[in-house]
């Protein structure tokens, strides 16, 4: 399998694939998309994928939609607060409830993951699916936000959908076994989550750099697909950067277009391919402004909506056997998706 590296000067541009291609193309034109998807994903960890099945309109809906929950008084969020704890994340959670810092401490240069005490710098929401029993989805009245849940609920399955053929293509683009990925999720424990980061008030020097928004981490699930607003912030790692003194990051800017979609491995698939396909490490940042030099400095607020597509909660999350031999040896332990879930999560809070 070829992959194309830059130089190390070089910024990294990741390419925009167009999924129709995989989805109502040729059979060659299926091949490429598998392919293209596949390299993007080894070598960076992240994609740039365009017509998936959610077209710009429905995308932007849920953008309004995302504005008007969080626009909601708190006493009418606080009615739906998630309790932190290890449990899936259901309804809504304050600013400052989750610390991506301390849940990656290692990642952001502090060994034991226990005295870092940044947190995240933004509320959101979190829906799991339809029909969950075990940890019941969290909504507001329909007095509070009418139309609400039934656009949410409509989103969470088409996503569903898109990330099932995504997870094919990935299949296909490393010549895997059908349903290789695909039938470890057939009984969905995937997350819808928006997301706000409120205006913020910085020095001016921090302005110029660049502060956090969002620590350094990466996901937990299998991929996460993400929507994210124009305003910008989210920074990918430079792999080339790994072997060098000093960690270096590569902006993925809003696209053209609303319904790009960004996807990012996470550590389940990293677990299921041993370390063949590495998560996406990755933060977000206030945008840069090189233009003020004294004073305080309004960042405005940004939205993000991201889809972590999960494993079905009692499937393995242990290194599949397409993955393991006398030369690779498993590298990570046997446990459920549930159980990997709340032994990470529990750490966030």
């Amino acid at each position: 399998m070829t992959v194309n590296t830059p130089s190390h000067n070089e910024d990294i541009e990741l390419p925009l694939l167009d999924a129709r291609l995989f989805l109502s193309g040729t059979q060659d034109e299926r091949k490429e998309f598998a392919q293209a998807f596949t390299n993007s994903l080894l070598e960076h960890g992240f994609a740039r994928v365009i017509n998936h099945g959610l077209d710009e309109t429905t995308v932007g809906e849920l953008f309004d939609w995302s504005r008007k929950f969080f626009q909601l008084p708190d006493k009418v969020k606080q009615k739906i607060e998630h309790k932190p704890g290890p449990n899936p994340q259901r309804g809504w959670s304050a600013v400052g409830s989750e610390s991506t810092a301390k849940l990656f401490g290692r990642l952001n240069g502090n060994p034991d993951g226990r005295k870092i005490s940044e947190t995240d710098a933004k509320e959101h929401f979190d829906q799991g699916p339809l029909d969950d029993l075990a940890f019941p989805n969290r909504w507001p009245s329909e007095d509070a936000l009418p139309g609400f849940r039934p656009f949410l609920e409509h989103f969470y399955t088409r996503s569903h959908e898109i990330s099932m053929h995504l997870l094919t293509a990935l299949e296909e683009g490393l010549d895997l076994p059908a349903g290789a990925f695909t039938d470890r999720c057939k009984s969905t424990a995937d997350e819808l989550r928006l997301n706000h980061y409120p205006e913020l008030q910085i020095p001016s020097d921090k302005a110029q750099t660049g502060a956090n928004r969002v620590w350094l981490h990466t996901d937990l699930g299998i991929i996460t697909c993400l929507f994210q607003d124009n305003i910008g912030g989210l920074e990918m790692e430079d792999r080339r950067s790994q072997a060098a003194a000093k960690q270096r990051f590569q902006p993925i800017p809003p696209g053209a277009r609303r319904d790009e979609m960004v996807v990012n491995i996470s550590e389940t698939m990293e677990r299921w391919t041993n370390g063949v396909l590495k998560a996406g490490k990755h933060l977000v940042m206030t945008p840069k402004r090189e233009d003020v030099t004294t004073g305080n400095v309004t960042i405005p607020e940004r939205f993000s909506i991201p889809y972590f597509v999960k494993a079905s909660r009692e499937t393995s999350v242990g290194p599949l056997p397409y993955f393991v031999s006398d030369n690779a040896p498993p590298v990570y332990p046997d446990m459920t998706a549930l159980e990997f879930h709340a032994q990470r999560v529990a750490k966030a809070y």
